[in-house]
């Protein structure tokens, strides 16, 4: 069995939705789960919300405080607060274990529902007490849980900001007591009493008791001195309180469990190692030992599991607890809260829940827009860079390095940091952006069945079109013509003319531009001969005009809002109106930044006498603010011709922006210019949206 959902009504940040709804419900995978999201988003609220409904094998003692009570304005608290699990896939043998509290679900298969109810009361003194209420069973046959199907339930539980030195400690509040006692090398003895500890911690208390009562000198014990003393105080009828003892401290197993403390062999470990340690001693609750016929979901919640670790112990820790997992027999469930991006980055992303705007999103299969392709993909290069996607207010994808390097700075410049508004800006690395879009995007079955909403993180995905404008084939003397098959039906009068099957054929290919019939043949996989050369160069070929051009641009377009218009992500598409971002920027009033930054990465000395002069000619062109085309295409000339880095390129403008923007006077004036620039529009607006949509779409 496994903890399938888990509702919390009132509880702490998550009150009730209209219609009683609870505040939050949160699905479950039934092995490995790890919630993530910024911070207060709700992450610790689950993980003791669980703890509060099932208790811990450690027996630790859960005291409810005004803060659990969900607060509906300034200093008023609810007075109930109200936690439900509901417990899925039970064996027969778990079922008979719970048989007076099972249920059915919609597949007539059996479920176990378990409630807490805590509500502030009065007793008849009129003093406040927490009552609290566990139940199980169908909403309206609930009766409550007995104790012995609730130890069933317990959960084992690793808290955040471990003290792992003070833990391992032995004293009162032991904690490796606690994990010790409830192991079974200690809980499965008849009575603490026959423990082969008890019986050796009994026998040194013999040896000691009588070394107190052994004569260190004729006619003297260390007893006899103490009882000849204490004689003297009390009265003859009352000598029998003279009489005295030495004895060791208790001798049962929880006493004898509070004296020990843990530590390696190795002398002055660091936090991170002993934090290590101390995960490790904790593992014995994890039921590594339980007997494959033992009954219950045995489910581990860690949060922060990364807490004190480095990169590298983070990843080997989790990549241990998943295989465990895939080791054991019986079934285990880990559910675990975490903020590092590398942890995250290291995990099948169906094992994430993100927690947003007080509602969980698992991302597993049924409830996105992913497909198994789609999830081979995420799990290869979601690296630690991109998954702070994770742990964003706001996102913006991008297709290379020199978007990565402008937008913060223009960010910067127009009165939005990212940094300060929490977004992330995600580098995809082409334009493979719908895999990251469908990750947002919830499935028919999270809509319409769980009438769940969608995910309201605003999302910008920054492109480009990449057609090139006429100034390009004028200006460079280059053919007006192109080679594209631009649907489906052309492609399969191209492939009369061919013997390949078309099984073979790249249909991705559809739509794009090739300046040589080869260079298309090769992309698509299928041969020219002599034969077939100039039939399916005639269907193939297309004339290149001012007007080609700009319908080429329109139909790229409304295809590419099409392909993401059935996406339920709150996604704002946000085109480059001309070609490139490079050739855009060159358009723009940056044009001259941009001028200049090209001029200093394409030369080792670029203020020298002469080429400070080439410099200044170019700038001359520029400086009445009119250039055309041809002006714009010759400043970005240098970057199409790969004679300059785009990333370098990118770098260098963002340095200046960022100069400008710290500048209050100069701020004011390019934010004024660059705000109601149409070449800049595209790059402002995947800002703002990011920056401003606070929840619903625009």
């Amino acid at each position: 069995m496994y903890l399938k959902s888990i509702s919390l009504t009132n509880f702490r940040q998550f009150g009730m939705r209209d219609n009683y709804v609870p505040g939050i419900t949160v699905l479950f995978n039934p092995k490995f789960n790890v919630l993530v999201g910024e911070n207060d988003s709700g992450k610790t609220a689950i993980i003791d919300a669980i703890r509060y409904l099932l208790g811990s094998v450690s027996d630790e003692f859960i005291k409810i405080n005004e803060d659990d009570f969900f607060s509906y304005s300034k200093d008023k608290y609810c007075d109930s607060f109200y936690i439900e699990g509901v417990f899925s896939d039970l064996t027969e043998k778990e079922a008979g274990a719970f048989l007076e509290w099972l249920s059915f679900n919609e597949n007539n298969e059996y479920q176990l529902r378990v409630s807490l109810q805590v509500e502030k009361k009065r007793n008849e003194n009129g003093q406040e007490y927490i009552d609290r209420k566990v139940q199980a069973g169908d909403r309206i046959f609930e009766s409550r849980l007995d104790s012995h199907a609730r130890n069933i339930l317990k959960t084992t539980y690793l808290k955040p900001l471990r003290d792992a030195k003070n833990e391992l400690k032995p004293g009162f509040r032991s904690r490796l007591a606690h994990i010790l006692k409830a192991h079974l090398a200690f809980n499965n003895s008849d009575s603490s009493s026959s423990h082969p500890l008890v019986e050796m911690m009994e026998e040194a208390n013999t040896k000691v008791e009588k070394y107190f009562e052994d004569e260190y000198m004729e006619g003297h014990s260390l007893v006899d001195d103490i009882e000849g003393l204490l004689s003297n105080f009390y009265d003859n009828k009352d000598q029998s309180k003279s009489k005295s003892k030495f004895s060791v401290s208790p001798s049962d197993l929880f006493s004898i469990l509070r004296k020990l403390s843990l530590n390696t062999e190795d002398v002055n470990l660091g936090l991170g190692n002993l934090n290590l340690l101390f995960i490790a001693t904790e593992m014995l609750l994890l039921n590594n030992y339980v007997q494959e016929e033992s009954i219950g979901p045995h489910i581990k919640l860690i949060e922060e599991i990364e807490a004190h670790l480095h990169t590298q112990a983070q990843i080997r820790l989790i990549k241990f607890l998943e295989e465990e997992l895939e080791k054991t027999t019986n079934q285990s469930q880990f559910i675990l809260t975490s903020h590092s991006t590398n942890l995250v980055s290291s995990i099948d992303p169906k094992n994430i829940i993100l927690m947003h705007k007080k509602i969980a999103y698992p991302f597993r299969e049924e409830y996105t827009a992913l497909d198994k392709n789609d999830f081979a993909f995420l799990e290869r290069f979601l690296d630690s860079t991109k998954s702070n996607l994770f742990f964003a207010k706001g996102i913006i994808f991008v297709e290379g390095d020199s978007e990565m390097l402008l937008l913060p700075a223009l960010a910067n410049l127009i009165g939005y940091p990212l940094h300060k508004y929490g977004i992330s800006l995600v580098n995809v690395r082409g334009t493979s952006f719908e895999r990251y879009i469908k990750l947002f995007s919830r499935s028919e079955k999270w809509k319409e069945e769980l009438k769940f909403p969608k995910i309201f993180i605003p999302i910008s995905m920054v492109t480009d079109l990449d057609v090139k404008p006429w100034i390009y084939y004028d200006y460079e003397g280059k053919s007006k013509s192109m080679y594209s098959i631009e649907d489906e039906a052309e492609l399969d009068e191209v492939l009369l003319h061919c013997k390949e099957n078309i099984d073979n054929i790249i249909l991705d290919n559809v739509g794009c531009e090739y300046s040589t019939l080869k260079k298309l043949a090769n992309e698509f996989g299928f041969n020219l001969t002599e034969s077939n050369k100039e039939s399916i160069s005639k269907i193939v070929k297309k004339e290149i005009t001012k007007q080609s051009i700009y319908l080429i641009s329109r139909d790229k377009s409304v295809k590419l809002n099409e392909k993401y218009f059935g996406y339920d992500a709150n996604l704002k598409i946000c085109i480059a109106p001309n070609w490139t971002l490079e050739y855009s920027l060159a358009l723009s009033v940056l044009a001259p930044l941009l001028l200049r930054s090209i001029h200093e990465v394409r030369y080792k000395n670029p203020y020298t006498e002469k080429r400070e002069e080439i410099l200044d000619n170019f700038m001359g062109k520029l400086s009445d603010g009119t250039w055309d085309e041809k002006v714009a295409y010759e400043v970005f000339k240098p970057v199409n011709d790969k004679i300059v880095s785009k990333a370098e390129v990118a770098q260098s403008l963002a340095i200046k922006i960022n100069q400008i923007a710290k500048d209050k006077y100069k701020c004011v004036k390019w934010k004024r210019k660059v705000m109601s620039d149409d070449n800049l529009q595209y790059l402002v607006n995947a800002i703002i949206h990011t920056a401003t949509t606070n929840g619903e779409d625009n």
